[in-house]
Parts: C-alpha cells; structure tokens; sequence
C-alpha cells in the first residue's frame, strides 16, 4: 500500500513539475496579421503587434494605423515602410513609401499611421526590418528606397 502511495506522489509530483517549467517558459510574440511582412525573424523576439486599423474615406484613400510594442526592457531600433498595392496586385510607387528607422523605448508601444497616396490603392503591406550599420550603403534594390 505504501509503495501505491508512494508511486502516486512520484506521478503528481512529476506532472506539477513539468506544469511549473512549461508555464514558466519564454514565449516570443507573434505578428499574424496578413498585412505586415516581417522580413527579420529577430523582431519576433521584442516586437508585439498590438492592432491593425484600416478603413477607406469617402474620397476613397485608405487610412492605416498599426501599433507595436517594444515587448523588452531594452531600447530598439526597427525600420518599417509601407508598401501600397492596387487593384492589380501591383505596389504602386510613391515618394512616401520609404524607410524609417525608428527607435522604440523599453515596455513601448509605436504606431504607424499613414494615408494611401491615390485612389487607385486598394491594399497595404507594411514591412518590418531591424536596420542595420550599412543600409545607408547598400545599392541594391531592395535597400535603394532608405531615406534616413
């Protein structure tokens, strides 16, 4: 009898354990939303996507909101710029569709707003990167568009 006792306490003990180590782990903040494109996996470590706002005006430009959190105890810095698509799938080019590095304070939140630049948008991405020392140096395409 004592050793069914005994072996009982093992098991529960074990399972409380195991409880207390999976609640205790880090979870790393999620940004699901189809409109933001993270193209640095390491922004999942301190970035939380709080909410995404969009709707179109009357005069049919689409107002966008998104706002972040800096989820660290940490300052850090992330580069964002919104990408805006048309009717056809197709991103339209824009002189406000830039890069801008900002920094984020520790436990803050940022928020991003912005007005499509035409009627002809009918869609958004906004891109997310963690800026680096030679961005202001890259000559490819992909980079060419950094303003700051």
């Amino acid at each position: 009898m004592k050793k069914i006792v005994s072996l009982i306490i093992c098991v529960f003990a074990t399972f409380s354990l195991t409880a207390c180590v999976q609640n205790q782990m880090d979870t790393k903040p999620i940004i699901t939303d189809p409109h933001i494109l993270v193209e640095n996996s390491d922004l999942y470590d301190w970035l939380k996507l709080e909410r995404v706002n969009y709707f179109k005006r009357k005069d049919d430009l689409l107002v966008v909101e998104a706002k972040f959190k800096n989820t660290t105890s940490f300052n850090k810095s992330v580069a964002y710029k919104i990408d805006w698509i048309d009717e056809n799938g197709f991103t339209e080019k824009s002189i406000l569709s830039r890069w801008i590095v900002t920094e984020v304070e520790d436990g803050r939140s940022f928020v991003i707003n912005a007005i499509s630049p035409s009627t002809k948008i009918k869609d958004f991405e906004i891109r997310l990167q963690i800026p680096t020392s030679d961005d202001k140096n890259r000559k490819d395409s992909y980079h060419s568009d950094y303003q700051n």
